[in-house]
C-alpha cells in the first residue's frame, strides 16, 4: 500500500481537478494514478458530498474507489448541508427563527428521486453495483424525508401517479442490506451536533405522513409514530434478521414509549457497541401512575437490551426519571463493567441518588468518559441532604472509600435545578469527588 503525506494528497488532488476540467483526454490522464493513489485522496474527502460525487465522473478507477463511500450513508450526505448556518441548528431552540440553509428544494428533490431509483432498480433490472452491499449508515428520519421528496417531486409528473409509502420502502431496505453498522431514528439531530454537521432545513421540519390506502387499522400522526410501529413489526420477520444482527451502534431519540422495540433488538442484536437512547419522561411535568409504569417498563426493557449486549463501549442516556437510574446503571454495572468507556447522562432526574451513582461508578473501572450533562436536582432536597447529613453528605459511609477511575481521561459535571437554572454548587461538589478519584487530579 503507497502512504501519501496531506502535502502530497492535495497535489494529487489538484492533478485530479485538472483531469475532470480535461474531458476530452480523461481516459488517458486516469491511468497515471493507479487505486492504491486514489484511494487515499476519495477517502481524505469521506465526508464531502460535493467532491465525492466529482471523483465519479473522473474515470472507472476513481468510481470504483469512490462509490462505496458515497453510498456508506447516501440518506445523510443528502440531508447534510455543506455551507455551515447555524440558524438551522438554531431553530430547536427557538422556531421563530425561520433562516433556511443553502439546499435548492429542487436540487434536493432531484437527488433524493435518485437514491430511491437506483435502490429499487436492484430489485427489477441489472446496475453496475449492488448498492445495497456499501449501506453502513441508515437514519429511518432521513429515508422518510427522502420518499417525502419524492412524492413531491413526483407529484405533477403523469408518468408517476402512484406515491410511493415509507411501508413499501423500508421492508425493501430490511430484506437487501446485509451489512448494516449504524441505525438510527434521530429525530433529534443528536448525530449532526456530535459531528458538527448541519441538517437541512427540510429535514428539521416534522411533516405528517399520509395515511396508507390498504391500512385502515391504525393511523400516526407524526412520523416517529409511524416509522417507529413499522420497525416493531420488521424485527418480527424471519428475513430481515440479518438486517439487525451487525448492528454495532444504535440511535433512538424519540419521545414515544420504546418498551417494544428494546425488548425485540435485545433477542436479535448482540454486538452494539454504541447505545444512544431516550426514555418518554416528561422531565418537568409529574406524571400519573400509568405513565409512570409505562416508563418504568421501558427503563426495564432498555436494561435488558444493555445486558443482551457483548461488548459496550459507549452509552448516552437521554431524560430518565429518578426510580428508573439505577435499575440502568446496575444493568452496565453487571454486563459492561469490562467495556464500557464512555458514559453520558443527559438530563438525568437525580436528586436522592447521587451516593448511588458513586457506588455504581466504583465498577467502572474502565471509563474514559464520564458526563451529566443538564441533570436535575431539586435545590431544596440537595440543601435539606446537606443540612441532615444524608446521601452524598453521609461522612460515615465516606461514598469515596473504593471509588477509583483510573482510566477517566474527560469529566463534566453539569447540574440544574428543578427552574433550569444552573446548580453551580451541586456540580462543583460532585466533579471534586470524581476528581479526587481519579488521575485528573494530577492534572
Amino acid at each position: 500500500m503507497i502512504c501519501a503525506s496531506r502535502c502530497d494528497l492535495f497535489c494529487i488532488f489538484e492533478f485530479a481537478s485538472v483531469m475532470m476540467m480535461l474531458k476530452k483526454k480523461d481516459a488517458e490522464y486516469s491511468k497515471t494514478l493507479p487505486p492504491e493513489l486514489i484511494r487515499p485522496i476519495v477517502l481524505y474527502l469521506k465526508n464531502d458530498k460535493k467532491s465525492l460525487h466529482s471523483c465519479l465522473l473522473v474515470s472507472r478507477d476513481w468510481c470504483k474507489e469512490t462509490v462505496d463511500l458515497l453510498w456508506k450513508q447516501p440518506f445523510h450526505f443528502l440531508y447534510t448541508c455543506n455551507k455551515i448556518n447555524s440558524s438551522v441548528l438554531a431553530q430547536f431552540t427557538n422556531p421563530k427563527l425561520n433562516n433556511q440553509c443553502h439546499c435548492s428544494n429542487e436540487k434536493r428533490q432531484y437527488q433524493a428521486t435518485n437514491l430511491l431509483m437506483t435502490y429499487l432498480s436492484i430489485k427489477h433490472g441489472i446496475i453496475t453495483f449492488d448498492y445495497f452491499e456499501f449501506l453502513r449508515v441508515l437514519d429511518l428520519h432521513e429515508l422518510y424525508c427522502a420518499i417525502k421528496d419524492w412524492n413531491q417531486w413526483n407529484k405533477f409528473n403523469k408518468d408517476n401517479s402512484s406515491p410511493l409509502t415509507f411501508k413499501s420502502i423500508i421492508r425493501h431496505f430490511f430484506t437487501n442490506t446485509p451489512n448494516l453498522k449504524i441505525l438510527s431514528l434521530d429525530t433529534k439531530f443528536i448525530s449532526y451536533k456530535i459531528n458538527n454537521k448541519n441538517p437541512c432545513s427540510f429535514l428539521v421540519k416534522l411533516d405528517k405522513y399520509d395515511k396508507d390506502d390498504d391500512d385502515n387499522d391504525y393511523y400516526f400522526s407524526y412520523c416517529d409514530h409511524y416509522i417507529l410501529e413499522l420497525l416493531i413489526k420488521e424485527t418480527k420477520f424471519p428475513d430481515t434478521i440479518q438486517f439487525f444482527i451487525n448492528l454495532t451502534e444504535l440511535v433512538l431519540i424519540i419521545k414515544e414509549s420504546k418498551y417494544k422495540i428494546f425488548s425485540s433488538l435485545s433477542q436479535i442484536c448482540h454486538n452494539i457497541q454504541k447505545l444512544i437512547v431516550k426514555i418518554n419522561f416528561p422531565t418537568y411535568v409529574s406524571c400519573g401512575f400509568g405513565m409512570m409504569q409505562g416508563i418504568i417498563s421501558e427503563v426495564n426493557h432498555l436494561a435488558s437490551l444493555i445486558r443482551s449486549q457483548h461488548n459496550l463501549v459507549h452509552f448516552e442516556l437521554f431524560d430518565i426519571p429518578e426510580t428508573g437510574i439505577n435499575k440502568i446503571l446496575e444493568s452496565l454495572k453487571e454486563s459492561q463493567h469490562n467495556s464500557l468507556k464512555t458514559l453520558i447522562l443527559n438530563n438525568a432526574l437525580i436528586s436522592y441518588n447521587n451516593s448511588t451513582i458513586l457506588f455504581y461508578l466504583k465498577y467502572l473501572q474502565n471509563l474514559q468518559e464520564l458526563k451529566f450533562n443538564k441533570c436535575i436536582c431539586n435545590r431544596n432536597i440537595f440543601y435539606n441532604n446537606k443540612y441532615n447529613k444524608i446521601d452524598i453528605f453521609d461522612e460515615e459511609k465516606n461514598y469515596e472509600e473504593g471509588l477509583w477511575l483510573p482510566n477517566l481521561k474527560y469529566l463534566q459535571v453539569d447540574y440544574i435545578d428543578e427552574n433550569e437554572v444552573e446548580f453551580k454548587d451541586l456540580s462543583f461538589f460532585l466533579s471534586s469527588i470524581l476528581i479526587r478519584c481519579s488521575p485528573l487530579i494530577n492534572s
